[in-house]
């Protein structure tokens, strides 16, 4: 895949995780909030588990930051060079 086709990916995939974030921090707020008939066992580990989820999908998110920085600046570097 070139790099410009990459970066389109990277850019898409970086919509969806930011979707992905937002939607699982409403569920988290929600948890936090309002759920007072869970038992509290159950709900802390939904909590816990939602937490993980998002720090995931951040990592996830960073890791498509990097890539997406590298790819400019070989692209850069390349245009530069008269590559």
């Amino acid at each position: 895949m070139d790099a410009t086709n990459r970066l389109s990916a990277i850019a898409a995939e970086m919509r969806k995780l930011q979707n992905q974030i937002q939607e699982h921090r409403r569920v988290l707020n929600f948890l936090l909030i309002s759920v007072r008939t869970m038992d509290p066992a159950m709900k802390e580990a939904c909590i816990h588990a939602t937490r993980e989820r998002i720090e995931g999908l951040e990592e996830r998110q960073q890791a498509l930051r990097v890539e997406q920085e590298d790819l400019i600046v070989c692209d850069v570097t390349r245009g530069h060079r008269g590559d």
